[in-house]
């Protein structure tokens, strides 16, 4: 049994090339059986792998036995001759200041630490096992999680490894137990408090009473199943994503009409790894999600949804447009331009005012980012600023409102009220990324140019 156990593990590392020949591999251990059942087996397969290994355990200063959980450790440690580092935090603490629950904010800490011992091509194994993968998928499947999501856990992601993802674990304690190997048991595992435990403690076995006994392996063996779809199908996904999708100005678009010519299966894969790529994780986004963003594709210019994270998609005519809820928006704002270089940091934005001669006018070409003004007819101090409610621009064909100019110049809407402008007073001279004021147009009669130049 323990010969068989010893080899599925040493299989499974070969088959996902999870450890090569000079690793150095720092192993998370709680003190539980899981990581105290890794630990060994890396430990008596040094030589055998070629490699170093170093220990991190965290204190989380949740539970009475923390500080028992921490002494047997480093005693393991020091008899295994392996070295330890011990990390002390208040979880409860870190939860309450982040808002999010005490199991997600030990999940980022232990991480971090883990990582803070890193070097560059050292790795970072984890003791995660098939029932841990069991669990997972079903507690993504009630969330709502695509393929995508049914993977589980992953035996490999960037620099972290899980060796023993294959064992079961019953496994893990047939092989504690026949190495005695001690370990103490985490009390919290068994509170039907946490949703993870709900599905242990009560719905497998559940299901492995009235439906499925083998649950665990079945579900076990879908993830590896759904891991080979999803690499097969992020491959096709990234080439259509950079055909359909643009990113700029922190925000991402996605072109309806390229959108439209895929699959209803390619575009809501397409729409996650957008969300994905935006938000900068897959952590909370479900189908749920995906297919309200994909119903802006049959709603009006405008429309918008909310979605996790302070992330909005918006309908602006043939895109769709992820963006921030208010990032960086800083409403009725009004800065005083002097010439020479102005540095609007609030707006990540400068702008350089200087007067030219009529030849640089003359030979310039005038665009979106560079306009040319009559300076005598400047009456006031020229300001950027956002719009008033009766703002207008004088234009070629009769003066217009702006809010009608950003209508038609297709100014996105969630963007209009923060649009900047220059203005001479309450005259609007000109309305950046559009329209100049006809007022202010350099003419035969001109004296003085002004060159407004933007660079953000």
């Amino acid at each position: 049994m323990i010969a068989r156990i010893k080899e599925k593990v040493k299989r499974y590392i070969e088959e996902q090339k999870l450890i090569q020949k000079g690793d150095t591999i720092i192993v998370g251990v709680s003190g539980g059986a899981d990581s105290m059942m890794l630990l060994h087996f890396l430990n008596s397969h040094k030589a055998f792998y070629g490699i170093k290994l170093k220990v991190a355990h965290v204190h989380h200063g949740i539970r009475k036995e923390a500080d028992d959980d921490r002494d047997y450790v480093k005693e393991m440690c020091r008899e295994w001759q392996i070295p330890c580092y011990i990390h002390a935090c208040n979880i409860k603490e870190l939860a309450r200041l982040n808002k999010i629950s005490e199991e997600e904010a030990g999940r980022i800490e232990r991480y971090n630490f883990f990582i803070s011992l890193t070097n560059q091509n050292d790795k970072i194994a984890t003791a995660h096992n098939t029932n841990d993968q069991a669990e997972t998928m079903i507690m993504r499947f009630l969330r709502g999680a695509d393929i995508k999501g049914l993977r589980g856990i992953q035996p490999k992601r960037d620099n972290i490894i899980r060796p023993i993802l294959c064992l079961t674990r019953e496994e893990i304690e047939t092989y504690c137990k026949e190495y005695k190997i001690n370990y103490h048991d985490d009390h919290t595992n068994f509170e039907t408090i946490y949703t993870r435990n709900k599905i242990r403690l009560e719905c497998i076995p559940y299901i492995r009473q009235n439906f499925n006994e083998n649950i665990v392996s079945t579900l076990f063996e879908h993830s590896q199943l759904y891991q080979e779809e999803e690499a097969f199908l992020e491959d096709y996904i990234q080439k259509v994503f950079e055909k359909v999708v643009t990113k700029a100005d922190m925000q991402l678009k996605i072109s309806i009409n390229a959108l439209a010519q895929e699959k209803v299966y390619i575009q809501k894969k397409l729409i996650h790894k957008c969300l994905e790529s935006f938000i900068g994780h897959s952590k909370d986004i479900t189908l749920l999600h995906v297919k309200s963003v994909l119903e802006l594709v049959e709603r009006q210019n405008g429309k918008k949804i909310c979605l996790p994270y302070e992330t909005v998609a918006h309908r602006v005519y043939e895109d769709i447009v992820l963006s921030k809820e208010n990032e960086g928006v800083i409403s009725n704002y009004e800065y005083t331009l002097e010439l020479g270089i102005n540095n609007i940091e609030d707006l990540d934005m400068q702008l350089n005012l200087q007067c030219v001669p009529r030849k640089t006018f003359e030979q310039s070409q005038q665009n979106m980012y560079t306009k040319y003004v009559d300076y005598d007819k400047i009456r006031d101090s020229l300001h950027l600023r956002t719009r008033r409610v009766d703002d207008y621009i004088v234009l070629q064909n009769g003066s217009k409102k702006l809010k009608k100019l950003y209508i038609d110049e297709k100014i996105p809407q969630h963007k209009r009220s923060t649009h900047p402008i220059i203005a001479d007073g309450n005259e609007v001279v000109w309305v950046l990324d559009s329209r100049l004021n006809i007022d202010y147009f350099v003419t035969d009669q001109t004296r003085h140019i002004l060159e407004i130049k933007v660079i953000k």
